[in-house]
């Protein structure tokens, strides 16, 4: 097999790879954001729930605080989780592409050196 064909199955091959790590990270993508939606729809109804027990307006901002804050943390954790898949898939593209053409170069410096 010749060099060219070699770079060119090598490179069909991390073409492969790198559509598989995306789709698995576009599905992780997906799963975090349903299980995020499901989070916060069950915030809104404790929220919604509570809102009866509501008696001045003291328990209320107490109300509106507790859901802020507790949005705010769920918001926080969201864009963490987001960010490590990011940061995941990124490191893993890297060592992608450098396994491919690191497994060429040993090649390239065989045949220049005969």
């Amino acid at each position: 097999m010749s060099a060219l064909e070699n770079g060119m199955e090598n490179v069909g091959k991390l073409g492969r790879k790198l559509f598989d790590l995306n789709n698995d990270t576009m599905i992780k993508f997906v799963e975090l954001s349903a299980d995020n939606f499901k989070k916060y729809m069950e915030l809104n109804q404790n929220y919604v729930a509570k809102l009866p027990e509501v008696n001045d307006v003291s328990s209320f901002v107490e109300l509106q605080r507790e859901y802020g804050q507790n949005l705010w943390e769920g918001v926080q954790a969201d864009m963490r989780a987001r960010g490590e898949l990011v940061r995941e898939a990124v490191e893993h593209t890297g060592s992608l592409v450098r396994g491919t053409f690191e497994d060429e170069a040993p090649e390239a410096e065989s045949k220049e050196a005969a």
